[in-house]
């Protein structure tokens, strides 16, 4: 029996999608819906793990505002480019499918407004990039 493990793909452009990936070809799942060759794990709060693409800064993938939000607002402040997708994580560090409070969570974290703790701290994370600076003082 083949299980599914549900995840969020968060595309650069604020596209927003639920995703099936297959346990069982987990790593070639995760590569080709990030686009990628390699991938990197961003632990976050919640047992939530971001795979993301590991050359995404090298290889002019677009920043991905929406996941670096998201992983400033759930403990882990770090910029992220290209597309990534969010997971469920468990102790022993298995990735298994978002339970529901975990993608109401995630689905919260994205549609809200950052906090002016989290702006500032986008802001120092983000300061090589002036343009989106600009734009996250003006929220």
């Amino acid at each position: 029996m083949t299980t599914t493990i549900r995840s969020v793909k968060i595309n650069p452009t604020e596209t927003i999608t639920t995703h099936d990936l297959n346990e069982n070809s987990i790593g070639t799942d995760i590569s080709a819906a990030i686009g990628c060759r390699m991938f990197d794990v961003v632990g976050l709060e919640d047992e939530i793990d971001l795979f993301v693409d590991d050359e995404g800064l090298i290889n002019g993938s677009t920043l991905n505002l929406p996941a670096t939000v998201l992983a400033h607002r759930l403990g882990r402040p770090t910029v992220i480019f290209g597309t990534a997708i969010a997971v469920s994580v468990t102790g022993d560090g298995e990735t298994v499918g978002l339970t529901d409070a975990q993608l109401a969570r995630i689905q919260e974290s994205l549609a809200q407004k950052p906090d002016a703790g989290t702006v500032d701290k986008l802001v120092e994370t983000l300061s090589p990039f002036p343009t989106v600076v600009s734009m996250l003082r003006n929220i």
